[in-house]
């Protein structure tokens, strides 16, 4: 399970952070050409910008299941033994 959850939220952030690498190119075009193109191309983005948060939020569930499950986070302050992976 905490496997499942591990590649879930991986997955989910890659894609997450891909659309936001798009989104900065397609705004970034979008500044250059102008115009009613550049509008369009904005619309565009926009429409990108809310998927991109929408797969964000959704990457979140998984990564907090896993954090609830293993009872650990990347701010815990004890010292970190090393686990066998299940």
């Amino acid at each position: 399970m905490r496997k499942v959850l591990k590649n879930g939220y991986g997955v989910l952030a890659i894609v997450a952070l891909s659309m936001a690498v798009v989104l900065a190119i397609v705004f970034l075009v979008a500044l250059i050409v102008g115009g009613g193109a550049g509008t369009t191309l904005s619309e565009f983005g926009g429409t990108l910008a809310e998927w991109s948060i929408y797969i964000a939020a959704l990457a979140m569930v998984p990564g907090l299941i896993y954090v609830y499950v293993t009872r650990e986070h990347s701010l815990t302050s004890r010292k970190k033994e090393p686990a066998a992976e299940s």
